[in-house]
């Protein structure tokens, strides 16, 4: 029985990528041939975004919190306060340069486009840091 994609389902979404549980993240969410785009990386299926956020938060925290939602029965556009912090100076993270101990906070929107429950391609994108 397919799930309501509600402001809770998204809570929940965040709630298992800010614990870094990708490979439940993948498989709890998105259908069977994902797509996953951002300015610098377009992955597909499943397994390439699980392994592509485990390799990128190594020693790379991120903290994704749901600021507006809106959800329709195709799209859901979500606007995303991100806190980054890392375990090492990181200056080619993917996002921006990260230095050790040191907070980074940015906007997001993320695009998720569904197919019934799961989501078939999200498209994300972020400002400048306020650091």
């Amino acid at each position: 029985m397919p799930r309501e994609v509600n402001r809770a389902y998204w809570d929940e979404y965040f709630q298992t990528y800010n614990q870094k549980r990708y490979d439940d993240l993948v498989n709890y969410f998105y259908t069977d041939n994902p797509t996953f785009q951002n300015p610098k990386y377009q992955l597909a299926g499943r397994r390439a975004i699980a392994n592509f956020f485990k390799g990128q938060h190594l020693e790379v925290t991120e903290i994704l919190t749901p600021i507006t939602v809106i959800i329709t029965r195709e799209v859901a556009a979500l606007e995303l306060d991100a806190v980054f912090s890392s375990t090492k100076d990181l200056p080619q993270f993917y996002v921006f340069p990260l230095k050790s101990g040191v907070e980074v906070r940015m906007g997001m929107a993320a695009f998720y486009h569904l197919e019934g429950d799961r989501i078939a391609h999200a498209r994300v994108y972020w400002l400048k840091p306020a650091i």
